[in-house]
C-alpha cells in the first residue's frame, strides 16, 4: 500500500505517542520527539522515526532539520511547563520553533493547547470555539500567546483544545481519592477521553474536520461532586468529600464541532 503523507509528533508523551501509533497503523509515515530514552525507543522499535528534540529557554537542541524536512503535517505537543518554572516564556519557546517551521514551509500546524485560556467564574460561563479568551492568570496568558504565534506564523494552523485528559488508568480521580475539603463541588466537569482527541486530530490530519479551533470535549458536563464520587466508586477508591459551602468557580467547556 502506498504510503500517505509525512506527519512529525513535537511530544510523544501520553496523547503524542498514542497518536503516533494510531497514525503509523493507517498507514502515514510518521516521525515522532522525545527526551525520554525510553520512549525513544519504544518509537524506533514500532518503525516510527524518533529524534531526541529539546526546546529550551534560548535554544533548540537536536536534529531540527531531519524531523521537520518535508513535513506534511506537524502536530504540536509540547507541556508548556509552567508548573515546573512559572517564569518561562513558553510563547517564545514556540514563535523559535515556528521560525523553523516557515523555513521548512510546513504547511499545516496543529497545535495542542490548553481550556487555560479561558477564565473560571461564579457564574460558569459557558465557552465555544469563537468565544475569546480571556484568562487572566500566568499560565492562561501565556498560552493564549503562544496560540497567537502560531496563528500568525503558520501557513494553516488548528488550535485543538482538550479538556482534562482521560483514559485508561489516567483519571484525575486518583489524585482526588480520601481528601477532604475539595472546592468547587457544583462546578461542571470538563473531561475528554484520549481517543477522542487523537480522533480530532486525525480528522483534521485527513480534511474531515477543516476548523480553526477545535475544543475537545467527550464527556457529560456533571457537577464535581457528583462525577467523582461515582468514579471513586468505579474505581474502589475511597470516596472524596467536597466543600459543603463556599462559592463556586467553574466553566463549561463546549465544541460545536461534530466528530461523527
Amino acid at each position: 500500500m502506498q504510503s500517505k503523507e509525512t506527519i512529525g509528533i513535537l511530544g510523544c508523551g501520553w496523547l503524542g505517542y498514542d497518536l503516533a501509533l494510531k497514525l503509523k497503523e493507517q498507514n502515514y509515515q510518521v516521525r515522532g520527539t522525545s527526551r525520554n530514552s525510553e520512549k525513544l525507543q519504544n518509537l524506533q522499535e514500532n518503525e516510527i522515526k524518533a529524534f531526541e528534540i529539546d526546546i529550551t529557554e534560548n535554544k533548540i537542541y537536536g536534529d531540527l532539520q531531519g524531523f521537520l524536512e518535508h513535513l506534511d503535517a506537524l502536530v504540536i505537543d509540547i507541556p508548556p511547563g509552567l508548573r515546573k518554572n512559572p517564569e518561562s516564556d513558553f510563547a517564545y519557546r514556540i514563535r523559535m520553533l515556528m521560525r523553523f517551521v516557515q523555513v521548512y514551509e510546513i504547511p499545516h500546524v496543529i497545535f495542542i493547547s490548553s481550556t487555560s485560556v479561558f477564565e473560571d467564574r461564579k457564574d460558569i460561563p459557558e465557552y465555544v470555539e469563537n468565544s475569546l479568551p480571556n484568562a487572566i492568570s500566568n499560565n492562561g496568558k501565556k498560552i493564549i500567546a503562544a496560540e497567537e504565534g502560531i496563528r500568525k506564523m503558520a501557513q494553516k494552523s488548528t488550535i485543538i483544545r482538550p479538556c482534562g485528559l482521560i483514559g485508561e488508568d489516567r483519571h484525575p480521580i486518583k489524585m482526588l481519592a480520601g481528601k477532604s475539603g475539595i472546592k468547587n463541588p457544583d462546578a461542571p466537569v470538563n473531561l475528554v477521553t484520549r481517543d477522542h482527541v487523537n480522533s480530532l486530530i486525525t480528522k483534521v490530519i485527513t480534511g474531515e474536520i477543516d476548523a480553526p479551533v477545535i475544543h475537545g470535549i467527550s464527556e457529560p458536563h456533571e457537577i464535581r461532586k457528583v462525577y467523582y464520587q461515582k468514579a471513586a466508586e468505579e474505581f474502589g477508591l475511597k470516596i472524596p468529600v467536597f466543600e459543603k459551602e463556599g462559592n463556586n468557580l467553574g466553566k463549561k467547556i463546549i465544541s460545536m464541532i461534530s466528530i461523527s
